[in-house]
């Protein structure tokens, strides 16, 4: 559907809200599609409307019940049916699908034969009796199925939808799936307006082609825009094929249609959320715990929103509240990364750091959540954690990148400037040489290597220069010469502090190490230079 008519339905949602429905008929929509317990919400809720047919209603109540196996109900609806209207035919075709459930096979058949009488070449009565032996007993019953499946064709001249959707079925509990989706889209070409056959079809085609399941969805709302089965069927399609902003726009209009479900304003705050239109999520969330203030998805739903528009106290607040009022509560990893960032907002890093270790004991494979505990702990100078993060994370990498070797040689190179123990931090800084080394050798020429690689020597030496260092310094060097714009003060990306670092050990080294006077007058007549230019800039 083109993206007009998605905004002129948003647009109508006032107007909806007051037109919009199809009372009873939606209830029977879902029930054609196998959505037993939509169904009965939407008839039970539409029984006494005035525009209801509560004989055919009762029908489809019993028919309901009887999937549930709840016998004595069903037959307290189609006998209800019938004291409505003697003459609806398809409340003795329940009586008699009881009947063949009960093994009276005989009282069956008699039934059916007062139904066909009533619904003379009715195709949908004559279906209905085949799914009838169908749903008692698909081996023992196969000859009555077929007779009655070829009794339709022939009343309607091999044009009535539920005889394709029948097969359907019949083909999709064989799990012959393509042959389902065939019979279903028999099902739309001889009625376009067949929604149990758009809505199967695009179930049974939707893990294969998910836009082609989309799109026969979309042709259904054209047919219906009425219909709330194919509102929401939609909606849902969209949702799991990640299209957040056409799935939350949808729900937005099925909502208002007076046969929603009350559990789909919660899915509709869910869908806000992921499409990024936190506050109008926020809104339902509210309105639904004003009602409802024990609903764990919509507390989940509030301090995730707030948290996105940076509330960070009301956020951290709630959030605290959500964890201690649901003990035991199935939470998510984003729960507690959420809260996490909550804390994180508010400057309270050492508590940011609790939720963020919370999830990752809980979910030890998510490389993202391990990255991003890594560069927590190193904001909060845990520089040791951070390494040990970044290698788990790094550990669960395939084909771990360039970048990733060299944020790994990053963490090593904290950890060991930050650590007392000598010994240990020669260790580290070994460590992130090699994880340098690769980039080096992997990566075209980069002064940011050989910066980091010089100062891991460094690291690894005590915090002194040495001759590995100041090859490393040298050899970035050399290549920041290669451009004079990074001597140029007037360039914003100027790399004068990089200059200056790498002068600044080569005088140490010269001066205290490997005496060279000569060398250590170079550098030092380098360094101020770059002091000056410096200087210059900032007048």
């Amino acid at each position: 559907m083109k993206k007009s008519v998605f905004l002129s339905l948003f647009l109508a949602a006032g107007l909806l809200a007051q037109a919009q429905t199809q009372g009873y008929k939606d209830g029977i929509e879902y029930y054609n599609a196998g959505q037993y317990d939509n169904a009965r919400t939407i008839l039970e809720r539409t029984l006494n409307d005035a525009s209801t047919d509560k004989a055919l209603a009762n029908y489809y109540l019993g028919q309901v019940a009887l999937n549930k196996g709840d016998k004595a109900a069903a037959k307290s609806f189609f006998d209800k049916g019938m004291s409505i209207d003697a003459d609806e035919p398809y409340n003795y075709v329940g009586l008699g699908a009881l009947d063949l459930l009960n093994g009276n096979a005989q009282g069956a058949a008699d039934y059916f034969k007062k139904a066909r009488s009533l619904g003379k070449k009715d195709a949908g009565v004559t279906t209905s009796i085949a799914r009838a032996y169908y749903n008692a007993d698909p081996v023992k019953y196969a000859k009555d199925i077929q007779k009655y499946i070829d009794k339709a064709r022939k009343d309607s001249k091999l044009k009535a939808p539920s005889i394709y959707v029948l097969e359907g079925d019949m083909a999709m509990d064989a799990q012959d799936y393509g042959s389902a989706a065939a019979k279903y889209e028999n099902a739309i070409m001889n009625d376009p307006h067949n929604s149990e056959g758009y809505v199967k079809y695009a179930n049974a085609y939707f893990n294969v082609n998910k836009n082609y399941a989309i799109q026969k969805l979309e042709e259904l709302l054209q047919q219906q825009p009425n219909s709330a089965m194919a509102q929401r069927e939609l909606a849902e399609k969209y949702f799991l094929a990640d299209h957040w902003k056409k799935a939350s726009e949808l729900y937005g209009t099925y909502i208002q249609n007076p046969n929603h479900f009350p559990e789909d304003k919660a899915r509709y705050a869910v869908l806000l959320y992921w499409g990024e239109r936190y506050p109008e999520s926020l809104n339902v969330a509210n309105e639904i715990l004003a009602q409802d203030p024990a609903n764990f998805l919509m507390q989940r739903v509030r301090f995730l929103d707030q948290v996105a528009l940076k509330d960070y106290q009301t956020a951290a607040d709630n959030a605290a509240k959500f964890f201690a009022d649901n003990k035991g509560g199935n939470f998510t990893t984003n729960d507690y990364v959420t809260y996490a960032e909550a804390l994180s907002g508010l400057g309270q890093d050492s508590l940011a750091i609790v939720q963020y270790e919370i999830a990752a004991e809980r979910d030890p494979k998510n490389d993202d959540l391990l990255k991003n505990l890594s560069t927590v702990y190193s904001q909060n100078k845990q520089y040791d954690k951070s390494a040990e993060a970044y290698d788990a994370y790094l550990q669960l990498q395939e084909n771990p990148s360039l970048n990733d070797f060299f944020g790994m040689s990053g963490r090593y190179l904290n950890a060991a400037l930050n650590t007392p123990d000598s010994v240990k931090a020669k260790d580290l800084a070994n460590r992130g040489l090699d994880y340098v080394g690769r980039v080096i050798e992997r990566a075209e020429a980069n002064p940011l290597f050989f910066q980091r690689q010089g100062r891991l020597h460094i690291a690894a030496n005590q915090k002194k220069a040495d001759a590995a260092a100041i090859a490393a310094y040298d050899k970035m060097l050399e290549l920041l010469d290669a451009d004079p714009e990074n001597m140029n003060p007037a360039n914003p990306n100027n790399q004068l502090d990089m200059y200056k670092e790498a002068y600044s050990f080569e005088i140490m080294y010269y001066a205290n190490f490997n005496i060279d006077k000569e060398k250590q007058a170079l550098f030092t007549e380098k360094y101020n230079k770059v002091k000056e230019l410096q200087s210059g800039a900032a007048q």
